[in-house]
């Protein structure tokens, strides 16, 4: 396998960069324009799928924060710019507003406990929160237990890169996906418990289990799902509330009025190497999937920006249910739903 650039190497920056109307798409169309071989199609190499094509999607829609801790180009007002192009495109809620604001920013500031330094020494300083502060990234649970298994899963989130690669190249058949989706549950696991809630109703996770699946129809089953738990949670709050009482959702980070009612379904889709965290609105029965990011564990330089993204997708989705209504009405025995 090729060699990659470290992860703060300005050099590993892309050569090209798609437009930020092109950049948020679905996850079916981002998917559905690579080149993996569809079912009825042998491939033309050893490998099922071709690596270097994840790669290229990978980078074509993602603005990882490899890119931006390189960039001395770009500036923050014209960062700022691209930022409200890309949102103009389409209907936001304010949490995904929100996520999409700190996955693009997922290098430039504080992410994890500063504790978390003694576990994660290779990590940029950028990433931790000043002695005392509290992170976006960090247990809730006032315990050493919680934060220790929220930094081991942070760790395996990493690790999963190099398990992925390994499994490639001893035996190109072998699906990755199992690999990834275990970690990414691990984590989502530690999330519920350390939150003592269940994520089930706004997060589904799907990942290809056919020998002979494709790209198009994995992430279409994953946008199927979240569109179907949108409707279950519109259902839900109709015949919770009266039409005259329904108030529209507020994520402002005041918190004056109280609870609020959830507003975002999530979505990860996992297909050969590459992952796509999605997001969908529950107010306009007519929305699309918005697709946030796309990870790629061919890259050995994304290793840590990748586990990164998981870890603020899925923290977001916590806080979401916790700053809501619905945070004290979760069972938190409840598991996630893995057949998504």
């Amino acid at each position: 396998m090729e060699s990659h650039p470290s992860p703060l190497s300005p050099s590993a920056t892309m050569s090209e960069r798609s437009s930020g109307a092109n950049r948020r798409r679905s996850t079916t169309s981002v998917f559905a324009q690579s080149n993996y071989p569809a079912k009825d199609q042998t491939p033309v190499r050893s490998k099922p799928y071709p690596r270097e094509t994840d790669s290229a999607l990978s980078r074509e829609v993602q603005q990882d924060a490899l890119e931006l801790t390189g960039l001395a180009e770009d500036s923050e007002a014209q960062e700022q710019a691209e930022i409200a192009e890309i949102l103009a495109q389409g209907d936001w809620a304010a949490s995904e507003v929100a996520l999409f604001r700190r996955l693009r920013r997922r290098g430039r500031e504080p992410l994890l406990p500063a504790p978390w330094r003694l576990d994660f020494s290779t990590f940029p300083e950028a990433l931790y929160a000043l002695v005392g502060e509290q992170s976006f990234i960090c247990a809730l649970t006032p315990s050493a237990s919680m934060e220790f298994r929220g930094s081991q899963a942070l760790q395996r989130l990493v690790n999963v890169g190099g398990q992925v690669r390994d499994r490639t190249e001893i035996n190109p058949s072998a699906p990755v996906e199992p690999l990834i989706f275990q970690e990414i549950k691990n984590f989502l696991t530690w999330a519920e418990k350390d939150g003592d809630i269940s994520l089930s109703s706004i997060l589904t996770i799907n990942y290809n289990r056919s020998k002979n699946g494709n790209s198009k129809a994995t992430s279409e089953k994953t946008e199927r799902k979240m569109k179907s738990m949108a409707s279950e949670l519109r259902t839900r709050y109709q015949h919770q509330h009266p039409p005259r009482e329904i108030l529209p959702p507020s994520n402002s980070a005041g918190g004056a009025e109280g609870p609020r009612q959830l507003a975002v379904i999530y979505g990860i889709t996992v297909y050969n190497c590459v992952a796509a965290l999605s997001s969908l609105g529950c107010d306009n029965p007519e929305a699309d999937v918005k697709t946030h990011v796309i990870l790629d564990w061919t890259d050995v330089g994304l290793d840590i920006w990748n586990a990164i993204a998981v870890a603020i997708f899925i923290v977001s989705c916590r806080n979401d249910v916790l700053d809501s209504d619905e945070g004290v009405r979760f069972n938190p025995t409840q598991q996630p739903d893995e057949d998504a």
